[in-house]
């Protein structure tokens, strides 16, 4: 094979690989193309493939007639590539040149015309020559409106460097400089290659094989605006050499062969069909599989992003029940979920318990806690990923190992399809329970990654949240704190003044009882002798209180520091009686029945301080009191009777003392918070300072080292369990 046949071979191939690759890039950018930028280089490169497929049948004509008709339709591309370039350079450098664009496009159209459908006393394309000894039928010139559409073809070249170069020298910011230098010098390449198809139209014998440099250039240029928005010029390069090489191989050596075994013939066509077709085919089937993904896949793609978004918002909740119940409301309502259970970790107690959940019925007899044993916990201990409940069975279908069909019963014990793991620094914070979804659709991979994006940001949501509660709880402690300290400060202050009231009552009292006793003979009759009695009795009574009250300012003072007092034997009737006596001025008998259930002479002494268990005994009987005034006046029931039970049992060295009253009860909430200072569960403040059960605690287990217990049900009664050490003296 001689030289000229070779140069028309690689004369049609690139014209072949021209078309191919224009065609390819014209489809990316359909695709992936969403700005006008992106919308004139589509019609650049269909107008590049328009002349890569005349080309190509240029090449394979055999005689001038088909050879001038192919040159005809194909200048219709020729004559639009400087128009589509020139307004890319413009919109590309940010230049308003809209009347020379209007220009160029009228023009463009003219001659396009002029081309197609031009009468033939009008010289323009009409005849087409040889090129040289070659067998390739080329345009030679054909009159002066060639060389003006020509010129004007050649100045909209010029024009658009001219913009590209302008802006390039006028630019300060890097970024675009390198993006203008790029361009530039991607548009100079693919040129200066396509400049060569003149050559034979002037004379010039040479086969114009160029155009491989226009592929080349388009290449770049739409891989680096696509991919790289021009910054990357030698990824895009490598890229389009690589793209070059493949597609020169695959479609060039059976274009070559069939060449020399047939010569140019009616196989062309399909071939370039087939060659075509074969090569927009994959991008075809992506583009309908993507679209059919779409359609199908619209409303899990849509839960999905709804459940980044909900993930993202999660750090923003501080409260960790709020959060819990915030994930199982959003899986139930976005991914729409039969149902959603969330087991939290308590290591403290070895289980996981139900702290969330959400469309479950009591039917389903779903545990309240999991031992840290169970199968799906013991799993998770060990990995990160989500288990599915399909894949289980599935992987049960062909190895049927203990482990797996452990799980399978875990999962069926709490109907899950899948389950997926919370984890905090490496550690197991919480398993998410999910049910079947109400479409009847399996969990999918893209599930399975979306879930895992929100068990990430739910593990830091509620690290956050924990961290939120503990801060919270310390700050409580530290105010509680200060306010017992103030407390104390108070108590310091105020006692010596106390007690001197105290004193001068008791000296007054004392004054009084020692002038009725040396005047006792006033008193000469039986009447007045009884008045002596009374004032003797009640003058007494005053001194005992008096020295009872100083005790009981001694035993505020040790709420606030320690006390170096010694304990004794006391008996608990004695502890009673006086606490009953304290409490008698605000509990009427008549409306308060207190039933001692004990034996006051065989019931065991207790070892301890007598008036701080006085003090405690006071604060039972009155909150026993209160609470069976509250349930009277709330539920007005016919034939009730407020009373408190007081019992006393021995077990072993200690001795249990029960305060058993029928009042109004305390639901669970507050129980928790009954010993916490300041906290009242009375109807209003003035009856009760919130402190009573807080130094009732303090002194039973910090002074006597004994155990409070309540037991409490709501408008039931409650129950006041004193645990203290037996005095065997």
């Amino acid at each position: 094979m001689d030289d000229s046949v070779l140069s028309i071979h690689a004369f049609t191939l690139s014209g072949l690989i021209l078309a191919f690759t224009s065609l390819v890039l014209v489809l990316l950018l359909s695709i992936h193309g969403k700005t006008a930028i992106h919308r004139i280089w589509i019609l650049f490169n269909l107008s590049v493939a328009w002349w890569g497929i005349g080309v190509f049948l240029m090449g394979s004509s055999s005689n001038a007639r088909h050879a001038l008709l192919v040159t005809k339709i194909a200048y219709a591309g020729v004559i639009f590539i400087p128009v589509f370039f020139y307004h890319f350079s413009c919109v590309f450098s940010s230049i308003n040149r809209k009347y020379v664009i209007a220009f160029a496009y009228a023009q463009a159209v003219f001659f396009c015309g002029l081309s197609l459908f031009g009468p033939a006393r009008i010289p323009y394309i009409s005849f087409v020559e040889k090129v040289g000894n070659s067998a390739l039928f080329y345009l030679r010139s054909s009159g002066r409106l060639y060389d003006i559409s020509l010129l004007l073809w050649i100045s909209l070249v010029a024009l658009g460097f001219f913009e590209t170069v302008s802006q390039y020298l006028h630019e300060t910011n890097s970024r675009r400089k390198n993006q203008f230098l790029y361009l530039f010098l991607g548009f100079f390449l693919g040129f200066l290659g396509g400049l060569t198809n003149f050559l034979p139209v002037y004379g010039i014998n040479v086969v114009p094989i160029g155009n491989f440099t226009i592929s080349f250039y388009c290449v770049i240029s739409t891989y680096a605006i696509l991919k790289y928005r021009l910054l990357d010029i030698k990824i895009a390069v490598t890229s389009a050499s690589i793209f070059f090489t493949v597609y020169t191989l695959v479609l060039g050596i059976p274009v070559l062969v069939g060449f020399k075994t047939m010569g140019n013939g009616p196989w062309l066509l399909p071939v370039s069909l087939m060659a075509v077709l074969a090569t927009i085919g994959p991008f075809v089937y992506l583009y309908i599989q993507k679209q059919a993904e779409n359609r199908m896949l619209s409303e899990q793609r849509k839960y999905q992003a709804t459940l980044r978004q909900a993930s993202s918002g999660m750090g923003r909740v501080r409260d960790l029940k709020k959060l819990l119940h915030l994930i199982v409301f959003v899986l139930t309502r976005v991914v729409r979920i039969e149902r959603v259970l969330v087991y939290f970790v308590d290591k403290d107690n070895a289980v996981a318990r139900l702290n969330a959940l959400r469309r479950v019925s009591i039917s389903d007899n779903i545990p309240n806690t999991l031992p840290l044993g169970h199968p799906l916990l013991a799993y998770f201990a060990s990995t990160f990923t989500p288990l599915a409940r399909e894949e289980l069975q599935q992987r049960m279908g062909s190895e049927r190992v203990t482990d797996l069909v452990l799980l399978e019963q875990g999962m069926g014990e709490l109907n899950a399809e899948l389950v997926f793991p919370i984890f905090i620094r490496a550690n197991l914070a919480a398993v998410v329970v999910l049910g079947k979804k109400l479409n009847g659709r399996i969990y999918s991979e893209d599930d399975l990654m979306v879930f895992s994006i929100l068990a990430n940001q739910a593990s830091l949501a509620i690290e956050n949240a924990l961290s939120y509660e503990n801060m919270k709880k310390t700050q409580e402690q530290l105010f509680k704190a200060e306010k017992m300290a103030t407390i104390g400060t108070m108590a310091d202050g105020l006692s010596h003044q106390i007690n001197n009231r105290l004193h001068a009552l008791g000296f007054i009292a004392s004054d009084i009882l020692d002038t009725v006793k040396l005047r006792r003979s006033l008193f000469n009759t039986p009447q007045l002798q009884s008045v002596a009695d009374e004032i003797e009795h009640s003058l007494a009574r005053i001194q005992d209180n008096v020295t009872r009250g100083g005790e009981i300012v001694q035993g505020l003072m040790k709420y606030t520091r320690k006390s170096d007092e010694s304990v004794a034997a006391c008996r608990i009737d004695d502890i009673v009686m006086t606490a009953r006596e304290m409490a008698q001025f605000k509990i009427r008998s008549v409306e308060f029945k207190v039933i001692k259930e004990y034996d006051p002479a065989t019931a065991p002494k207790v070892l301890g301080n007598f008036t701080q268990l006085q003090e405690v005994f006071f604060n039972l009987i009155d909150n026993a009191y209160d609470a069976t005034v509250q349930r009277k006046a709330e539920r007005k029931e016919e034939g009730y009777v407020p009373t408190l039970r007081i019992s006393v049992r021995e077990m072993g060295d200690v001795v249990e003392i029960v305060f058993s009253d029928n009042g109004a009860g305390v639901n669970e909430l507050d129980k928790e918070k009954l010993f916490t200072p300041f906290f009242t569960t009375k109807a209003t403040s003035k009856k009760g300072t919130g402190l009573g059960l807080y130094i009732i605690r303090k002194i039973i287990e910090e002074n006597h080292g004994g155990k409070v217990e309540v037991r409490s049900a709501l408008g039931q009664g409650t129950d006041m369990v004193l645990r203290l050490g037996i005095s065997r003296a």
